[in-house]
């Protein structure tokens, strides 16, 4: 389970940061400032996966406490 994880884990990472999906017409990553705002992009992105797992993870513990309780 964990390597069938990682594996999605590296797929998406590569599909998320490749730097061609982001290449169109009007997106220049040749500006000073473009790896900055795509550092900044992913990081926001990197924190609401982060925030949500956290959130998530607290959620079910404590369902899991409720139902022992239960019990």
């Amino acid at each position: 389970m964990k390597n069938r994880s990682s594996i999605r884990l590296v797929a998406f990472g590569t599909v998320v940061f490749s730097q061609s999906v982001f290449a169109h017409p009007g997106h220049d990553h040749s500006f000073w400032a473009s790896n900055a705002v795509h550092s900044l992009t992913f990081l926001s992105l990197i924190m609401l996966g982060a925030a949500s797992a956290y959130t998530l993870r607290k959620h079910l513990a404590r369902k899991k406490i409720t139902s022992q309780n239960d019990q």
